[in-house]
């Protein structure tokens, strides 16, 4: 503080000392000025000396409630002791506790806060021993790309599990509620992490499903052989494998039936995303026997010149087919008895019997 002055009569130099033996003053005392001037002359005068200290005021209003997964140690929750601001005590003071260490379950402990004045101010902190915060998490998942649908979460590749902040194990597993199968464009899925405690964490994942890959195929068809002409009822329809099992059409490049000569058909396999493969395939037609089977007395066409019904009786089973005196089929039979004839043109026509037999006969 400012020293006090003194006047003098004959307005002359006033020098004020006092008579405090050390400093800092920390406790009240009485202080005796005296004021000499410069012929020596002295006049004393006391002041009273008040030294106050207030009560230390917390950092936080209000201290936010400390976690742990398991018992908690003096040192563990010394480091996050909270601290007050101290008039006379250079700044800071922190607090103490006299909670009993190590703390085993959750509980509501006191921070004192004491100056060297002995002042004193308290405040509560909630200790909870319970693990309430979810597995660590950032961010989307890089996206994935699979050839075929996904039928069920089984057939997905679970991401790798995030750290917890109390360990233990974490659960990974795609949400309930995601519709499968995944189907052909893109899908987000949602992945949940689960700890011991139950607390969860999420993340999204982009599923693309996109077929590239062609029908499966190898090498050439086996050669068919058919006498006289192809037909196109009577051409068997070959199959291929599809990576996604899913519906193959299979097609030709015959441009027109009957097929009359040898020729290489090449089929076209075409899947659900429209990925193709092609194999090919050669046909072989052989020759028509046109033989006189007349005296073939075991094998008979009748009426013969016909009518509408056709009637073949042979030793032979069953199917028999009609063709043109060129050779083309014209009516295929399901049984060898009897063959609807009404959509034949007058002329002559040949029977063909499933050895290879010729008959002829003629339709009115």
């Amino acid at each position: 503080n400012a020293a006090p002055t003194a006047t003098d009569t004959c307005d002359g130099k006033i020098t004020a000392t006092h008579n405090v033996p050390t400093f800092p003053i920390t406790s009240n005392a009485t202080i005796t000025w005296t004021f000499t001037d410069e012929a020596g002359n002295t006049a004393e005068q006391t002041q009273e000396v008040t030294i106050t200290d207030a009560d230390p005021v917390p950092d936080k209003e209000n201290l936010m409630p400390f976690s742990a997964c398991s018992q908690v140690t003096e040192s563990a929750l010394s480091a996050a002791a909270p601290t007050a601001e101290d008039d006379c005590d250079e700044g800071k003071i922190t607090a103490t506790t006299d909670a009993s260490f190590p703390l085993m379950e959750s509980q509501t402990i006191t921070w004192t806060y004491e100056d060297t004045a002995g002042n004193t101010v308290m405040q509560t902190q909630e200790v909870t021993i319970q693990d309430t915060m979810p597995p660590t998490v950032t961010g989307t998942l890089d996206a994935i790309t699979a050839q075929c649908q996904i039928a069920a979460a089984i057939d997905l590749t679970k991401p790798d599990a995030p750290s917890d902040n109390c360990g233990g194990t974490v659960n990974v597993a795609v949400k309930d509620d995601t519709n499968f199968p995944i189907q052909a464009g893109t899908t987000t899925i949602t992945w949940v992490y689960t700890d011991e405690a139950g607390n969860t964490a999420e993340q999204t994942q982009d599923v693309t499903i996109r077929d590239t890959e062609a029908p499966r195929v190898s090498g050439t068809l086996n050669t068919i052989t058919f006498a006289c002409s192809l037909a196109e009822a009577e051409l068997p329809e070959p199959t291929a494998n599809d990576v996604c099992d899913g519906e193959i059409t299979a097609t030709h490049d015959v441009a027109s039936f009957p097929v009359t000569s040898d020729a290489t058909i090449t089929w076209t396999y075409t899947d659900a995303a429209n990925n193709t493969a092609t194999q090919t395939q050669a046909v072989t037609i052989t020759a028509c026997v046109l033989s006189a089977a007349d005296d073939v007395t075991e094998a008979v066409v009748f009426p013969n010149p016909s009518g509408r019904y056709v009637e073949v009786r042979s030793p032979v089973k069953s199917p028999v087919r009609i063709l043109s005196v060129g050779g083309e089929l014209v009516l295929k039979s399901i049984t060898n008895t009897r063959i609807d004839a009404a959509s034949l043109r007058s002329g002559l026509y040949l029977v063909q019997l499933p050895d290879g037999r010729l008959l002829k006969f003629v339709k009115k």
